[in-house]
């Protein structure tokens, strides 16, 4: 007995039997009591297992519509042998799912199916029956719009100018009821801060009449944004010089710039600090008839950019022609408030003026458009021969300006040195008094 036990195989099997035992012994113990064999053999023994929120699959024509309600999940009972269950799990060759394929719009009440569980099970859905809803498919073209938010926030003097959007419309592909729906598509763009242009791809969504979004998915998904952002600016007119003169018998009728005025951007302290700017000026020695010449628009310090860069000067010219104006007062400018001024030469401080240019011109110049004056500003008291200068109508010619017109500026008392004067007389008077009762002692 004793050599039969000290066997290997002997105590290898004796092990085995043991193990054996223990199992069974378990596994009976956590048998459920429905089966019809209670604390029988695992494999014989039924169960039950419920597997909670299994996804449920709708089967439908996809191309002709579009599912609007369905429960996502369903609970699966199985109930039969224990070993089954116990290996059973929801896997891709199984399915739990309701047939739509034959039906068309409209609410559907359908039952549950399922496929591809193991024969030796009994399948139960909960619940039983669901609600599906199909609407037919819709596609519809939708405009989309910027919405813009943080506006406040933008860059100190910037604006906003109108968007950019590529492509301009998107599409969505939905029920009929859901597109119904629809009041806008929009792209929000945050512009806080911004201080330039704004570019970049921005996603659509879709709203309803209350504002809140519709779940659904455009075509393309994203849309290409530019928004321009502009800095400060103003319109400052342009002026343009002459050099040189024009042929004998020929005027200038008209000098047009086109446009007259530009667009300048740039930091407000600066914007304030130009109020035009000058173009190049015309050597009218190189103009022979009417002439269309370009000029490009300088760009002035601290200014950022200019709109338009360039412009077009139209000079039209016509036969010259002159105009006489007898007796033109000539004005004498610039005197300080304590000096006075005579003309000597003209004495009578007029002047016969010759008025050139085209015969329109000349037609619409009125007396009252020229003036003619002598710079007398800074000049002390004497004599002085100035030149006369003549402003008048653009285009204009005077044959006078700078002519000779000598004036005699005297310095006038003003009313301290009168008071001091009248003082000094009185002092002397009173000396004389003093003096006279001192003859008479």
């Amino acid at each position: 007995m004793d050599k039969w036990l000290e066997q290997n195989w002997v105590i290898k099997l004796g092990s085995l039997v043991i193990a054996i035992m223990l199992f069974l012994m378990v596994n009976m113990e956590n048998q459920p009591t429905g089966g019809n064999q209670a604390g029988g053999i695992p494999g014989v023994t039924d169960g039950s297992r419920t597997l909670e929120d299994v996804e449920l699959s709708v089967m439908y024509d996809e191309d002709e519509y579009v599912l609007t309600e369905a429960p996502e999940t369903v609970d699966v009972m199985m109930s039969g042998p224990q070993n089954v269950l116990t290996l059973s799990q929801v896997t891709d060759d199984q399915e739990i799912f309701v047939d739509l394929t034959d039906e068309g719009a409209g609410v559907h009440y359908e039952q549950v199916q399922y496929r591809g569980f193991p024969s030796d099970l009994s399948i139960s859905i909960i619940p039983a029956t669901v609600r599906v809803a199909l609407q037919e498919k819709q596609t519809a073209s939708i405009p989309v719009d910027v919405e813009f938010i943080n506006e406040e926030e933008i860059a100190e003097g910037y604006e906003l100018g109108e968007p950019e959007v590529d492509p301009s419309s998107v599409d969505v592909t939905a029920g009929e009821g859901t597109i119904e729906q629809i009041e806008a598509a929009r792209a929000v763009v945050d512009v806080e801060g911004a201080s330039g242009p704004i570019e970049g791809s921005f996603d659509v969504a879709f709203y309803d009449d209350d504002g809140d979004e519709i779940d659904v998915t455009a075509d393309p998904p994203a849309v290409d944004v530019n928004v321009p952002v502009t800095s400060p600016n103003k319109e400052v007119p342009l002026r343009i010089g002459r050099t040189g003169s024009l042929n004998d018998g020929e005027a200038i009728d008209e000098i047009t710039i086109e446009p007259g005025e530009v667009t300048i951007f740039g930091p407000v302290d600066v914007l304030n600090d130009v109020s035009f700017i000058d173009l190049e000026d015309i050597n009218l020695s190189e103009i022979d008839g009417d002439t269309v010449l370009e000029r490009d628009v300088e760009v002035p310090q601290g200014i950022e950019r200019v709109e338009p860069e360039t412009v077009e000067i139209d000079v039209q010219l016509d036969e010259e022609a002159t105009a006489e104006y007898d007796d033109f007062e000539i004005m004498i400018a610039g005197l300080n408030q304590d000096q006075s001024a005579a003309f000597i030469d003209p004495e009578t401080g007029e002047v016969n003026l010759t008025v050139s240019g085209s015969e329109s011109l000349l037609d619409r110049i009125e007396r009252s458009d020229i003036e003619a004056y002598v710079e007398a500003e800074d000049l002390e008291a004497g004599e002085h021969t100035l030149p006369l200068v003549v402003q008048g109508p653009q285009n204009a010619g005077f044959q006078e300006e700078g002519t000779d017109v000598t004036i005699a500026i005297e310095e006038e008392e003003t009313d301290n040195e009168n008071e001091q004067e009248n003082n000094g007389n009185e002092e002397n008077d009173e000396d004389d008094e003093d003096n006279e009762a001192d003859d008479d002692d």
